[in-house]
């Protein structure tokens, strides 16, 4: 395969991060999940965020002690 070429179904990025965005992405690399498997798993919780709340579910944590704090989402 020619060089700058993407296998087909992947299309490569570049962005930029800030400090804090590459601390978290060294601290999943350093569990063994690749910077692309982070962004994948990232990507898909926000959207499935997204989608729940555009359905008009909340999102709700709920802590050890059964403590419950709902998202606030920044749409």
């Amino acid at each position: 395969m020619p060089e700058n070429v993407e296998p087909k179904g992947f299309t490569r990025l570049s962005i930029n991060i800030n400090a804090e965005t590459e601390e978290v992405l060294k601290r999943h690399k350093k569990r063994g999940i690749s910077i692309t498997e982070t962004v994948r798993r990232a990507v898909a919780l926000l959207d499935l965020v997204e989608r729940e709340h555009e359905s008009g579910n909340k999102i709700q944590l709920v802590d050890q002690n059964n403590g419950v704090r709902e998202l606030v989402l920044f749409v």
